[in-house]
């Protein structure tokens, strides 16, 4: 993760939706979906382009029984890993 300040969006060959009530995302590019536990599910939903990573990590942590500090840490290679193999981009 670059940094908390950072935007992210989802990319434009980056779709998210439910399979059988199970949140997914798809790259167009790769044959897997990546099936997404419920704090990467709530990230993605809230990674508009709009809201820092801070930002949307303030508003997790109100669903979630973790400090912004662990949310932050356990994030971090998620971010970084959607980063990486196109599914997010900084805006």
């Amino acid at each position: 993760m670059s940094s908390g300040e950072t935007v992210w969006q989802l990319s434009s060959k980056a779709r998210y939706g439910l399979v059988n009530e199970d949140p997914v995302l798809i790259h167009e590019d790769q044959e897997d979906a990546i099936i997404l536990n419920e704090s990467a599910a709530c990230f993605i939903e809230l990674c508009d382009g709009r809201r820092s990573v801070d930002e949307i990590i303030a508003m997790i942590v109100e669903d979630f029984e973790v400090s912004v500090e662990q949310l932050a840490l356990d994030l971090a290679p998620f971010v970084s890993a959607m980063d990486e193999e196109g599914f997010i981009e900084v805006v």
